[in-house]
């Protein structure tokens, strides 16, 4: 009797454990984010995306309920994106052309997205493959606000501002989860119109909550904004976010927060469970980093080659020599956002330097750390390709004789851009722990005039922070720009500035 009974306990425990199982779906959710270069960076170290296809594709091996996401920021900037091929600026065709390939599932527009004109934006999404989401982004089209648009196979359709995945286990039992998609208004174009991000967030959810069992964000916020987000919306059960462009993980009430590092360093994969019966929701999320212990994808890597290739012809064509080697570095220069957007940085004074060296009777330069998108350590050989890829959108510089009391304003708003791409690099500038500034070794005098050299975004007043810095403000004396119809001129293009002051031995 006693083994008929322990027998009837293991059959009724096995069927309960059944059971249970049957009533489990189990999804995954691989998440990058801020992905600006295809191929791998650090010499080859980390990143790249036909690593990243090869997780993809493992996970898919795993479970076949896989979703593949990215998080705002990758149609720019890059250098290979600023480059003309084939009679039109690149403007991240070679990006989408890659994400394709790599089988992603779902992306967000980030504040990058926008940095494309409105006619390659659109060309970009006509081209995508895999679907797009946003929440408050709203298509200005001659006054007339309207949703963004994708046309495939000669059909237009709207880009929602939500979406609801569904995936089912083997016994047919469903999960719907439901995407809202929010983006920060960084970049205020003239055909965008950013509606605000929390009241469209709630009207998205209060659409989403009877239709769904999960609500997750696809967001391109900063932290503060994804932590406000989460306190505001509980029912939010992960946020998965870009922008700040370094790894976290993080959670606000029963809210999971993650990033990824950008260009791929790093990846999240989430592995969730739902349970059909109680309704509760498991997630394990963990980072994965993307390095050379991971075999490329073959056909991935195909394509990256490809346009690498094709980098290096254009390149070669503007009259650069990318392998030429300028310099030999004693030690690493930090050239990470997370160094340059938060203290003043060798890279960031380096380039300033070049400014200072190439300009004339210059007290200072300054350069706002957002026009260095490398983010990353430049090791051993410092080559002409390195300095392209740091300095993707070029521009020239320019110098300008201004007052004393406009210097200061300008150092102190952008010393209050911590954080941020505002937040400014320079040469021949100090700050003491008093918050007074030096330029040299004396004291800066409000009631001085100042000649002072600046990359020529800076005086477009687009920087946030520094929207006063424009040309015509009544402290600039008198501005000297380019001369643009002299090639030897080397204002002309910043980064031959900052080549020929390594070639000279940054002297």
């Amino acid at each position: 009797m006693k083994l008929i009974a322990n027998l009837f306990f293991l059959f009724c425990t096995s069927a309960l454990l059944i059971a249970q199982e049957s009533d489990l779906v189990q999804f995954t959710i691989l998440q990058f984010n801020d992905f600006y270069e295809i191929a791998p960076m650090d010499n080859g170290n980390s990143g790249g995306a036909a690593r990243i296809a090869t997780i993809r594709k493992k996970l898919l091996a795993e479970n076949p309920n896989t979703l593949t996401v990215l998080s705002g920021d990758f149609l720019s900037p890059t250098l290979l994106g600023t480059l003309k091929f084939e009679g039109e600026r690149v403007n991240g065709k070679h990006m989408v052309e890659v994400l394709n390939k790599m089988g992603v599932d779902l992306v967000t527009f980030g504040n990058h997205e926008f940095d494309l004109d409105e006619s390659s934006l659109q060309k970009r999404l006509n081209e995508s493959t895999f679907d797009w989401v946003s929440s408050n982004v709203i298509h200005l089209n001659n006054d007339t606000a309207q949703l963004f648009t994708q046309m495939r196979n000669g059909v237009k359709t709207d880009i929602p501002k939500n979406r609801i995945i569904r995936f089912t286990n083997k016994q047919g039992k469903e999960v719907r989860i439901g995407i809202v998609a929010p983006c920060l208004a960084a970049n205020k174009v003239k055909y965008v119109h950013y509606d605000d991000i929390f009241e469209t967030v709630k009207s998205e959810i209060q659409k989403l909550k009877d239709k769904v069992d999960i609500i997750i964000s696809l967001s391109h916020l900063n932290k503060e904004d994804d932590s406000k987000m989460a306190k505001l919306f509980p029912d939010i059960k992960l946020i998965l976010g870009g922008h700040e462009h370094e790894n976290m993980k993080f959670e606000v009430g029963n809210t999971i927060i993650t990033k990824a590092d950008a260009n791929g360093k790093t990846v999240y994969v989430h592995r969730i469970s739902y349970n059909t019966k109680n309704k509760k929701t498991n997630i394990n999320s963990s980072l994965v980093k993307v390095d050379q212990t991971i075999t490329p994808d073959p056909e991935v890597n195909q394509l990256v080659e490809k346009w690498i290739a094709i980098e290096y012809k254009i390149i070669r064509e503007m009259g650069f020599n990318p392998e030429e080697v300028l310099t030999t570095l004693p030690q690493p220069l930090d050239a990470r956002d997370l160094t340059l957007r938060n203290k003043p940085a060798a890279f960031g004074e380096l380039i300033c330097k070049a400014f200072t060296k190439g300009t004339s009777l210059t007290h200072c330069s300054i350069m706002n750390s957002g026009s260095v998108r490398v983010d990353d350590f430049l090791k051993d050989k410092l080559s002409q390709y390195d300095i392209l890829r740091s300095l993707p959108f070029g521009g020239s510089v320019i110098e300008v004789d201004m007052r004393g009391t406009l210097l200061k304003k300008i150092l102190d708003a952008g010393f209050a851009n911590t954080g941020s791409g505002g937040f400014l690099q320079w040469d021949k500038v100090s700050r003491n722990p008093d918050g007074k500034w030096f330029i040299s070794t004396e004291l800066l005098d409000e009631m001085k005039t100042y000649h002072v050299a600046m990359n020529d975004f800076l005086l477009t007043g687009l920087e946030s922070g520094l929207e006063f810095l424009k040309k015509g403000h009544p402290d600039i004396i008198i501005y000297y720009p380019a001369r643009k119809d002299d090639p030897e001129d080397l204002r002309n293009d910043l980064r031959m500035m900052v080549i020929d002051y390594l070639k000279k031995g940054g002297r």
